[in-house]
């Protein structure tokens, strides 16, 4: 009992340390000069609400379509490279958003191959860039949920006199409701959270008025106001995700025989490999040959000294942010197992709502929070150093990417029941020792896909790294983002590929752990 009470302890601790630059932000925004608030009331809210709803709205249709309609064909028909086309559906994940806004702005635009005078740079557009690079999202969740469903429904649908376009709409759309919003309320935090894009194609979003009003314009107090309504924004969302998908769960029992695969004539063939093939040429192909063929064209260019210093800079916060993610996660999650402790229930909750939150709206809150606490005393010198500088970068990395480590580890840990722990207890096994022999081994898969989403993420993220750096330490994001701003976009090419490089063989050996795992029907 003195353990569990120690380790609460320890929890709340750990909770108020990563998450009271949150609280602080919220608190100092209620302290701001009321002028401040009204200049945004008038001026720029009204712009940065149409602009940012309007952006989501757009890449949330085309992700859902691209996301959706590919998931339903390869989880249900048989066709030759069905695996593969699976495959490489998943690796428009590896790109970052701003760099598929570059690749496409380039292509698109009058000195781009095409010669195209019509301007692009449009808001429409940008959202289907953006749906390019998130539809994955979807895709991943209504491919699982599509390959679980059990004949049952097909079967019970026929004898309804349903075809099947009617079965799609009327029985596995509603039953997949809950895995689809769930899919999509990430692509909508994404949405949210985009810089680089929003900021290249001059579309005024809230994260970009952050910026502005942090470092243009240098009022700390409409960055303030504007991260925290921006927070409301978002919280709102995770509650109405939350809400809608409370009590809902598809889920699949052994006993229930899984549809096979449907048999496809050569017109069914044909249609699958367009629905198939236009994302992965469109989201993937043109995006990774464009960038191959600049580094070929601006080879002589390339510092591949700068590369790897760079490509280690990236590799090392990613991975130390991750591995540090991975071990609070953990800890929270298997504390509130073995305890069934209320504090570990509400702190996990709140881990939730942490992916939530833009980049911008964390980074500005460390940044505040830190210099209050320098001002507090002469004595206390926390800002100077490189090394404080590093640290605070991990820290605002764990604050946004904490709920990304925490989903796989515990949909896995939820799987095994309470019976587990009692009958290693009167074996006489403390906590950790059940964790090590028992826990650990049987989760090994989603210890790993926690891991490689985590670093995937840091990898592309871009405005918590242009923010919280320390001065003369640049990654592959902020490079490849200075170069493409500048309007060089071939020197940007080679920071840009060996992002998608190494995400890729990331996501590459995550799908094939997962298939392993039997998430999938092969």
């Amino acid at each position: 009992m003195k353990t569990v009470k120690f380790q609460d302890k320890v929890a709340l601790l750990l909770f108020v340390l990563i998450f009271s630059p949150i609280l602080f932000l919220l608190v100092k925004s209620f302290n701001q000069d009321t002028e401040t608030l009204q200049y945004l009331f008038k001026n720029l809210l009204f712009d940065y609400s149409i602009n940012t709803i309007y952006l989501v709205l757009i890449t949330s249709f085309f992700s859902l379509i691209i996301g959706i309609i590919p998931a339903w064909y390869v989880s249900n028909y048989q066709f030759a490279g069905r695996r593969i086309i699976d495959l490489i559906l998943y690796l428009p994940l590896a790109i970052p958003t701003y760099i598929m806004a570059f690749t496409y702005s380039e292509l698109l635009s009058f000195t781009g191959p095409f010669k195209i005078t019509y301007d692009f740079l449009q808001i429409e557009i940008l959202g289907i860039l953006l749906a390019f690079s998130l539809y994955p999202y979807i895709y991943s969740v209504s491919r699982i949920s599509f390959s679980l469903f059990g004949s049952r429904y097909y079967d019970m649908a026929k004898n309804l006199g349903l075809n099947a376009y009617q079965t799609i709409l009327k029985v596995v759309l509603p039953l997949s409701r809950p895995a689809i919003l769930s899919g999509l309320f990430l692509v909508v935090m994404e949405v949210l959270n985009e810089y680089g894009a929003v900021k290249y194609f001059g579309v005024n979003t809230y994260t970009i008025g952050i910026f502005r009003s942090w470092n243009s314009m240098n009022d700390s107090g409409a960055a303030i106001q504007l991260s925290s309504i921006l927070l409301f924004m978002v919280a709102f969302l995770f509650f109405v995700e939350k809400y809608f998908n409370k009590n809902k769960r598809f889920s699949f029992s052994k006993n229930t025989q899984l549809a096979s695969l449907n048999s496809s004539n050569n017109s069914m063939k044909f249609l699958i490999y367009v629905i198939c093939l236009i994302p992965i040429i469109l989201a993937f192909l043109i995006p990774v040959l464009f960038n191959l063929i600049n580094i070929f064209s601006s080879y002589e260019d390339i510092n591949f000294e700068r590369l790897l210093n760079l490509t280690f800079n990236s590799f090392t916060v990613s991975l130390i942010a991750s591995v540090l993610i991975l071990i609070v996660s953990t800890f929270f999650l298997y504390n509130e197992k073995m305890s069934n402790s209320k504090v570990y229930y509400y702190i996990n909750q709140f881990i939730s709502l942490g992916y939530s939150i833009p980049g911008a709206v964390v980074a500005l809150a460390v940044v505040i929070s830190v210099t209050s606490l320098d001002n507090l005393d002469d004595n206390i010198k926390l800002l100077g150093s490189f090394s404080v500088y590093f640290l605070i970068l991990i820290y605002a990395y764990i604050i946004r990417f904490m709920a990304v480590g925490k989903s796989p580890i515990k949909s896995s840990l939820e799987k095994y029941p309470d019976s587990y722990n009692n009958s290693a207890k009167n074996l006489g096994l403390s906590n950790f020792k059940i964790f090590q022999k028992i826990y650990f081994p049987i989760n090994k898969y989603a210890f790993f896909t926690a891991l490689t989403l985590v670093f995937v993420d840091i990898m592309k993220e871009l405005p918590i790294t242009l923010i919280l750096r320390p001065f003369n330490f640049d990654t592959l994001a902020t490079q490849t983002y200075e170069f493409a701003i500048e309007e060089m976009i071939p020197l940007s090419s080679i920071y840009s590929s060996v992002i998608i490089i190494i995400c890729c063989i990331l996501l590459i050996f995550l799908k094939m752990f997962l298939d392993k795992s039997n998430v999938f029907r092969n």
